[in-house]
């Protein structure tokens, strides 16, 4: 009986190999990573109170117009840090109407990021919504 059951469970576990993916490769695992910021790319408008709007370039440049209560403008570089689930929006400010903004990093995690939506949770408690803007 012992050499029935052995056979047997050799056969079904090479088989249940063949069907469990591989892990992507580094090229393929940049590629999905590079797939996933290209969505970012391109215009959001603020779905929620004082969110603002942003654009998000290729070229890892941001606008962001029309944030906060006294609604004010800003531009700088973005990158998206991997190292922790949700990933997290790094965003560093180069030209600000607020002076003191200017040279400051804000990191904010990203809860939704599809082809229609974007949010993304400062530190506050509020999570700021994004619609994609329509060409």
């Amino acid at each position: 009986m012992k050499m029935v059951i052995v056979p047997a469970a050799i056969l079904f576990l090479v088989g249940l190999a063949s069907v469990v993916p591989a892990e992507p490769t580094g090229d393929e695992r940049g590629k999905q990573l590079a797939a996933l910021e290209q969505k970012l790319l391109g215009a959001w408008k603020g779905q929620t109170g004082c969110a603002g709007n942003f654009l998000f370039r290729a070229d890892g440049t941001y606008e962001l117009t029309g944030y906060g209560p006294a609604p004010y403008d800003s531009a700088g570089a973005w990158k998206l840090r991997w190292d922790a689930l949700p990933p997290t929006l790094v965003l560093t400010c180069k030209i600000s109407e607020i002076p003191d903004e200017v040279g400051k990093t804000t990191e904010v995690k990203l809860i939704q990021l599809d082809d229609q939506g974007l949010a993304v949770k400062r530190a506050s408690p509020d999570v700021d919504r994004f619609a994609r803007v329509k060409k």
